[in-house]
């Protein structure tokens, strides 16, 4: 409830007022009025109404406060008639406490990672170890257990640490090796951070479900479920070093017994993952980096893939919906004790390409946006706006630039904080992109520090262009490197006054780390490079304690879990604007995490609507088009009205299709406030103008009030029938779209 009474005080007040006069000033902005009007709105009608009336009369005198108080207190009784059918159950609670049990304990016969030491396993050597294990409670929900194993022949140290989740029925844990000898370590390797059988208490079919990742392709996200064979081996790892370029690090293996383990990986570069099934009852499980064997010299220390169990009892689609929560409760970014909120931005590329953008009309942007009273909270500028001149063609090429991390002093003649704070001033948030680890010839990271790159060598045929541009990549690993990249950012965003960080990764950088491995020390170059890539994001958080931090990597190609710790996936596939691949990619990614997105390039509610998620950004031509601003308006009000509802449990109500031939439908559910909402396109080669579908999810003796937002229509109606019966939707238009919010009812 407490959330909810933040975003209306941060609307009210916001990160930019300094003073009384400044908050006021905000607060009689028609757009600051609009934002309250639909935060309200979600609780209650006549709640809102009244609030917005109180707010307006009493110029902000401290009255508004107690109306507030009046709509959490109407939505607290709301959310405590609504039952959450999806809450982890206590037996699925003390599985997880078993596991933790049996597999992180000094019982080295149950170890749940494997790895080979001098060419001996583990299993045989570790026994002989010294060893000790200590616990923690980090904080109400989660307990910290550390087991350390230590050789006193070679002084090689290894460290795993259990993070048990006591509100969701999982395990995290990270294994470290560390030299604390005086020589050379025999050779680590076959190392398996996760080297598991999962078992049924039944025999039978064992079904894995999982997900291609992103590679701007109509079927990026698209669900995978696969029915494992006797003695088959499926084996998974991303392509070219990104942790979800062709495949996501998530995995829902559902037993024959209706339970079901799903797995991550935490890695953001070459992991690899294996299933095997024994028999009808048990299923070999193995995961941990593809390469990595090495020696480790007198204090090297390394840290490996981590790992992540959930176990769920109940349907597949249980398993994922407990996943999304999971992600969003302890592996997303939190402000205040708050999940992050992700940005509704307004976005200048429609009309002004990367290149091109300059202080004035960026400027002029902002104050068209505020002047129109849009109803979004950021200004999103992307790449272009360094030194990025193409030697080629003596013009202006934004790749050309990546490594010039200064302003374009051409375009912004008093840098970029100028329009930074016009932003601020107009009650926006600052968006800005960087790629920091590319680096291209000519600019200044190439050519004044060539020791901190690494340079391309031989690639597959599909990556050769990398070294035919002469793609660069700043060597994460190089402490003086990352040391300057961690100062010289963090000190861009405080000067500017940055408030999303935009981090991009054009570049496939496996075969990079691979030449650079030395043969006794494989796998080292991308260790090293992958945790100083967590070191530069973490600095980045622990200096600006309100910065959020965009993940794109070529449009959602470094999805893992420990990415979504630090990030949010503003840009989820460079495969963008084309509504059929953003309904499939919000069909397939919201299967697994709950916060991602795109936009829209167009005001068409097909097109518009086709790009929701948890964020999203509005790229128009905010310079000399009028007519856009009542639609957008219109269409982004529809938005915000049910923005807070994509983070809810996610339930297909049609199979997934790339046809155009088809409906697809899809439906999230808020339990936790009571609300949910139907998200149905037509595609515009279907011929048939109605569809039924079921829900899920609900409770059966429950009455629902469902809202129509084409025909605002509405629809009073129990739970039983909704999910049993169905509903029947009908549509003319072909394409359509069909947005239908609801409400539990008292």
């Amino acid at each position: 409830m407490m959330g909810f009474v933040n975003q209306v005080l941060h609307v009210l007040v916001g990160d930019t007022c300094q003073d009384y006069s400044q908050a006021k000033r905000r607060l009689k902005s028609l757009h600051c009025l609009f934002r309250l009007v639909k935060i309200v709105n979600d609780v209650d009608g006549k709640v809102y109404r009244l609030t917005c009336i109180l707010v307006l009369l009493t110029g902000f005198s401290g009255v508004y406060i107690e109306a507030i108080m009046v709509a959490r207190d109407h939505q607290r009784q709301t959310v405590m008639n609504s039952k959450d059918l999806m809450k982890p159950t206590a037996e699925e609670i003390s599985l997880s406490k078993e596991w933790s049990t049996n597999f992180f304990s000094l019982d080295i016969s149950n170890l749940a990672f494997t790895f080979s030491y001098g060419g001996e396993p583990s299993s045989v050597l570790i026994k002989n170890w010294d060893s000790n294990q200590s616990d923690e409670q980090l904080d109400e929900y989660r307990r910290r257990r550390s087991l350390v194993f230590f050789d006193s022949e070679t002084g090689l140290e290894l460290q795993c640490l259990l993070t048990e989740y006591t509100d969701y029925p999982a395990l995290e844990w990270v294994v470290s090796f560390e030299n604390k000898g005086n020589d050379v370590t025999p050779v680590i390797s076959n190392i398996h951070v996760a080297d598991l059988t999962f078992s049924a208490k039944d025999p039978g079919n064992f079904v894995l479900h999982y997900a291609a990742g992103s590679q701007a392709q109509i079927t990026d996200f698209q669900p995978q479920t696969e029915t494992l064979m006797l003695g088959q081996k499926k084996r998974f790892a991303p392509y070219g070093g990104r942790s979800s370029d062709g495949i996501l690090p998530f995995f829902n293996l559902e037993k024959p017994d209706g339970t079901g383990v799903i797995t991550g990986i935490g890695w953001s570069g070459q992991w690899e993952t294996s299933f095997i099934i024994q028999d009808k009852k048990n299923v070999d499980f193995k995961a941990g980096m593809e390469l990595a064997s090495l020696v480790l010299y007198p204090g090297e220390k390394i840290r490996t893939p981590a790992m992540l169990l959930l176990f769920y009892n109940g349907d597949w689609i249980r398993g994922q919906n407990c996943l999304r929560r999971l992600l969003l409760t302890h592996f997303s970014p939190f402000f205040s004790g708050e999940t992050t909120n992700p940005p509704v931005s307004a976005s200048p590329h429609s009309s002004v390409s990367f290149e091109s953008t300059t202080s004035a009309n960026m400027i002029e942007g902002i104050k068209q946006i505020s002047d129109n009273n849009l109803p979004v909270d950021t200004w999103w500028i992307d790449a272009g706006w360094y030194p990025c001149p193409d030697p080629k063609t003596g013009k202006r090429n934004w790749a050309c630039g990546v490594g010039n991390w200064t302003v374009d002093p051409d375009r912004y003649p008093d840098g970029m904080k100028p329009v930074a704070d016009v932003a601020h001033d107009r009650g926006f948030k600052f968006l800005l992109w960087f790629e920091p680890e590319r680096v291209m010839p000519g600019t200044w990271m190439h050519d004044n520090h060539p020791d901190w790159i690494l340079a391309p060598g031989e690639f597959p045929p599909e990556q050769q262009y990398q070294a035919n541009d002469g793609f660069h990549l700043l060597d994460l690993g190089n402490m003086e490197a990352l040391e300057w990249l961690k100062s010289k950012l963090s000190s861009m965003v405080d000067e500017i006054g940055i408030d999303v960080y935009r981090h991009d990764f054009n570049m496939y950088p496996l075969n990079y780390w691979r030449q650079y491995d030395s043969e006794q020390q494989q796998g080292l170059t991308e260790i090293r490079y992958i945790t100083g890539l967590y070191d530069f994001l973490d600095t980045l958080l622990d200096n600006h304690s309100n910065l959020v931090i965009d993940n794109c990597a070529s449009g959602g190609r470094r999805i893992d879990f420990e990415m979504l710790r630090r990030s949010l996936v503003l840009w989820r596939s460079d495969l963008c604007w084309e509504p059929v691949a953003e309904q499939c990619a919000t069909y397939g990614l919201s299967l697994w995490i709950p916060l991602h997105g795109v936009g829209s390039v167009s005001l068409d509610p097909y097109h518009f609507r086709s790009g929701m998620g948890s964020n999203f950004s509005l790229a128009l031509n905010y310079y000399d088009d009028p007519s856009i601003w009542e639609p957008a308006t219109k269409l982004l009000n529809e938005y915000m009205e049910i923005k807070h509802i994509f983070r809810g449990d996610f339930y297909p109500l049609t199979p997934y299709s790339t046809s155009r031939k088809v409906w697809i439908a899809w439906q999230f559910n808020r339990p936790d406030v009571g609300q949910g909402m139907i998200q149905a396109f037509r595609r515009s080669e279907n011929n048939s103008t109605t569809k039924k579908i079921k829900l899920q999810g609900l409770q059966p003796d429950v009455h629902y009030e469902l809202i129509n937002f084409d025909t605002d229509s509405t629809l009073k109606i129990t739970g039983h029938d909704l999910m049993e019966g169905g509903l029947e939707l009908d549509m003319e238009n072909c394409p359509g779209s069909l947005t239908i919010k609801y409400r539990h009812l008292k």
